[in-house]
């Protein structure tokens, strides 16, 4: 027997719904961000890598490979911060020391870290990683040859209000016409961004090698959008 249709007054059998997923918090959407921006970085790397074998020119291959080795280098970056964001805030004393073990993986620096125990929101935190991986790889291209394994010393203070960050070599230190303003290079612009994101300043000072400070305000609890441009304006 065919069963009967039920009528419009009828209420109709609802079928079971799958469950609703639950929402996703910040946090999982920024590891997931930081995933594939790292991912996206390194098949760019890779992209820079190849065309590298087919050009002749000895400063255009040059180019190439420093660029393809900062971009797998930040793409690490972004892996460890993915695993490692909070919102409650970041502890920078075992951060810092987990980013010096990676970086001295990835440059051959001896890194050391003396840090106290200052939280900063996971935002500025990110900015700080980013300011002290551009900085190990300008030491361990130009204080020593890629490779070597030379120190780098990476020293975090709390200072009143203000937080000082000081990443330090022992090489053969800073031209004397040096200053942070005015540099063109990508890294250079790259730390005059972060500068300016978190409103703080930079130092840069010849002292038994390279010695650069980044003191921001401990105030700022999260740092503004990284822009798409490094201009000034």
């Amino acid at each position: 027997m065919t069963p009967a249709r039920p009528t419009a007054d009828e209420p109709r059998p609802q079928s079971p719904s799958a469950p609703s997923a639950a929402p996703r918090s910040r946090e999982d959407e920024q590891r997931e961000l930081d995933h594939r921006l790292a991912n996206s970085l390194q098949l760019a790397a890779d992209f820079l890598i190849f065309e590298h074998t087919r050009v002749s020119d000895p400063r255009a291959r040059t180019a190439l490979i420093e660029t393809a080795e900062r971009l797998s280098a930040v793409g690490q970056m972004h892996r460890f911060l993915a695993v490692r964001h909070q919102a409650e805030g970041i502890d920078l004393d075992p951060f810092l020391r987990e980013l010096g073990s990676l970086i001295g993986d990835t440059t051959g620096l001896e890194c050391s870290v003396e840090s106290e125990p200052v939280v900063v929101a996971a935002e500025v935190a990110q900015q700080l990683a980013i300011a002290v991986n551009e900085l190990a790889m300008n030491a361990a291209k130009h204080a020593y040859a890629w490779g070597d394994r030379g120190p780098l010393h990476i020293t975090c203070r709390q200072l009143g209000g203000r937080l000082s960050l000081t990443v330090a070599d022992e090489g053969e230190g800073l031209r004397k016409d040096f200053a942070t303003e005015g540099q063109t290079g990508l890294g250079m612009s790259i730390l005059q961004a972060i500068v300016r994101q978190l409103n703080g300043h930079l130092e840069a000072v010849s002292q038994h090698g390279a010695r650069f400070t980044l003191t921001v305000p401990l105030e700022a609890r999260a740092a503004p959008p990284v822009p798409r441009s490094f201009s000034k304006d």
